[in-house]
């Protein structure tokens, strides 16, 4: 019983617990609040085969990795045993709203049981804090770099919009980069192996970010100068990660042979330019879908050959990079955001704001040592949230507040959105596509910051200060 109470005390009395307290109560506010229906509508689908013994991927229900369904599927059981379910509520205003914009669902989810279904968000969350206050503590002397840390990411205006608004499961996805970057800070490269493999199944890419630092841990020092590391020694710790990760894989094996049969003769053919098109897709049709056939063309060859260039550039920053045992560590940090920023940019098809869920972390963390990475931190957390609410206006997210309370009504909420969209602008015909620009344009520029600083931090002399 005294070892209880001594427990109990040091966590009252732990720097973390006024906030992480308020940022659970925030987040609890925000749960039942909205989701992505269509998102939500095909975990469902695929739980439900799931349930039934049948593979998703073999009938055509899911394109998303196996893991995130292993993580819903307790839920989703618990669900169905207490007697919730997703319950939509038709709204027929929102249905007419989206025959024009193409964008608005008329189905809107139980709040009830979006509180349940949002429970791993709110867990990786937390767990993502927690990791970015331990990682902190590692990298700097400062007191109060730590705390100062765990609020950035805990009250990051986007992080909340993304997991809590959108219901995306990205969150899930940066908990597994960062942790297998922490792992691989501390040399325990087996287990950072596993935690890129757990990432690869609940989407794909840490997949690019982790086999890039899995050669730049193999040819680390052994390329440039007086050899600090043996290649011998760098195979060895290369094998274990390669073990921790196949291990993670072999594990989903079965699911994961038809899982990447899907992708590959199903999902693939269908990708348009890559990420190139990213922040501006949405600014004009004509820029995102249609261009010129010869250029998309060439762009789709240029992404095939990713994976040459990547490898490319991890040999070009072994041979060039100061490797001795100060600085290795430090430069598979600034790698990380690196070929984070790097997949972001090129591999997604269409625009996804929730994918800077998995770039956030690491600037968070590099901040602490590089007082620079707060700018490209600053301009993605607030452009992005901005971009993200311009897509169809701040209007979108209030139908469950038309639905359930008497403070709007979903006729307000349509009307609004339709003038917001048909609005004349300044540049472009319509005030949306002027904002998308303008807050588009400013993440573009906050990820090509984020790439600058990561190179110019590289294996530089500039000691561990804030310069």
């Amino acid at each position: 019983m005294k070892k209880i109470s001594i427990i109990f005390y040091n966590l009252r009395s732990h720097e973390l617990i006024g906030p992480t307290i308020i940022g659970i109560l925030l987040r609890l506010a925000l749960m039942p609040y909205f989701s992505d229906p269509f998102d939500l509508g095909t975990y469902c689908s695929s739980l439900i085969w799931f349930a039934n013994g049948y593979n998703p991927y073999a009938v055509y229900a899911s394109v998303y990795p196996p893991f995130i369904y292993f993580i819903l599927f307790p839920l989703f059981s618990l669900a169905h045993w207490i007697g919730l379910s997703p319950g939509y509520n038709y709204v027929p205003e929102a249905a007419n709203t989206g025959t024009v914009t193409g964008m608005v669902s008329a189905n809107q989810a139980n709040p009830s049981f979006l509180v349940l279904w949002k429970l791993p968000h709110l867990s990786f969350d937390l767990l993502t804090g927690l990791l970015i206050y331990r990682f902190v503590k590692e990298l700097t002397d400062n007191p109060r770099m730590p705390k100062y840390s765990f609020v950035m990411w805990l009250f990051n205006p986007l992080t909340l919009a993304i997991s809590y608004f959108h219901g995306a499961f990205d969150v899930i996805v940066a908990f597994f980069i960062l942790l297998g970057i922490f792992l691989i800070y501390n040399l325990k490269y087996f287990s950072a192996g596993l935690s890129f493999g757990l990432g690869t199944l609940t989407k794909l890419s840490p997949i690019y970010v982790g086999v890039p630092l899995a050669v730049m841990i193999l040819f680390k020092g052994v390329l440039s100068g007086p050899r600090t590391y043996s290649l011998k020694a760098n195979a060895l710790d290369f094998s274990k990660f390669l073990a921790g990760l196949v291990t993670s894989l072999l594990f989903f094996a079965p699911v994961l042979i038809k899982y990447f049969q899907l992708m590959f003769f199903g999902v693939a053919p269908e990708s348009s330019v890559g990420g190139l098109n990213q922040w501006f897709a949405a600014v004009n049709p004509r820029l995102s879908w249609q261009p010129a056939e010869s250029v998309a063309n060439l762009l789709q060859k240029i992404l095939l050959l990713y994976p040459i260039v990547i490898l490319v550039i991890c040999l070009l920053l072994c041979r060039f990079l100061r490797w001795n045992y100060e600085k290795s560590n430090k430069n598979i940090l600034f790698a990380a955001v690196l070929f984070t920023c790097l997949t972001y940019l090129f591999l997604p098809v269409v625009v996804q704001p929730q994918y800077l869920l998995w770039i956030l972390p690491l600037l968070v963390v590099l901040s602490t040592i590089r007082s620079k990475f707060l700018l490209p931190f600053s301009m993605l957390s607030i452009a992005g949230l901005a971009f993200y609410l311009s897509i169809q206006g701040p209007y979108a997210v209030l139908y469950p507040l038309a639905i359930h309370t008497p403070l709007y009504t979903a006729e307000q909420v349509s009307n609004n959105i339709l003038y917001y969209m048909n609005r004349p602008g300044v540049i472009a015909p319509f005030l949306r596509q002027d904002l998308l620009l303008l807050f588009g344009g400013t993440a573009f520029l906050g990820q090509l910051m984020a790439i600058y600083y990561a190179f110019k931090s590289m294996g530089g002399a500039v000691p561990d200060d804030k310069k």
